[in-house]
């Protein structure tokens, strides 16, 4: 398999700038740095609290309605978080180093396992890769991988219609999964209509038309209006 090759960015270049002014923005960047830290592993905390609940109340098929309503998130969030909360466990605390957003990609279920184990290793070893070249290598990993295999040896891996019933089942699930992405983006929208008008959905259009970083907003949000601290004061009885 091939594996998709980072390019990793050239230092910033502070040469052309006056020495205080080069060492005050080395400082911010470190600051800055603490802080994504900081709330990638609010995120991997939130991940846990929520698959601790969920064990709690699978039993009783209410963790969704809990979620809802009890948290204020949809399941699709609180699948995110968990997902997050599952590759910190299983690849270790390097994944609390990464941006929130990087952590979400890598956790998704469509990310390359080569990329995640290479974003991750240069992660333990300081080389934190930016989100943008994150997802152009998953982007190339998935471009490999629809590619043709170039190897004369090739039909004797299979035959023609095998690989022609791969394929379709391939796209049936992309299919099906795009379905209901779309179902439940209209049930959201509809929701967002109810609940804050017309305005209100422009402006939520407007300001998430210009982020860049969608997950970081969120985190911001919810920490105003006291969604993460609700979690975190909750943590230790969700855990026991």
């Amino acid at each position: 398999m091939t594996v998709a090759l980072a390019v990793t960015p050239p230092p910033f270049d502070y040469s052309a700038m006056d020495a205080e002014l080069a060492e005050n923005l080395r400082k911010q960047a470190a600051r800055i740095k603490k802080r994504i830290g900081k709330a990638t592993q609010d995120l991997i905390d939130i991940g846990r609290d929520l698959l601790a609940a969920k064990k709690q109340l699978i039993d009783h098929g209410e963790f969704i309605e809990w979620v809802e309503t009890e948290v204020g998130i949809s399941r699709r969030t609180a699948q995110a978080y968990m997902a997050v909360a599952r590759l910190a466990d299983d690849k270790g605390a390097a994944i609390a180093l990464l941006p929130p957003t990087t952590a979400h990609r890598l956790a998704a279920r469509s990310a390359p396992p080569e990329v995640v184990s290479e974003v991750i290793a240069k992660a333990e070893s300081g080389d934190v890769l930016p989100d943008r070249t994150v997802s152009e290598m998953i982007l190339e990993a998935k471009s490999q991988k629809r590619r043709p295999p170039h190897d004369e040896n090739s039909v004797a891996r299979g035959s023609k219609q095998a690989k022609n019933d791969s394929d379709a089942r391939e796209r049936a699930r992309q299919e099906n999964e795009l379905r209901n992405q779309k179902i439940e983006m209209a049930e959201a929208a509809e929701t967002l209509l109810k609940a804050i008008g017309i305005d209100g959905v422009t402006l939520v259009v407007k300001i998430f038309s210009e982020e860049e970083c969608l997950w970081d907003l969120l985190y911001v949000l919810r920490r105003r209006i006291g969604v993460g601290a609700d979690i975190q004061e909750g943590r230790h009885e969700a855990v026991h």
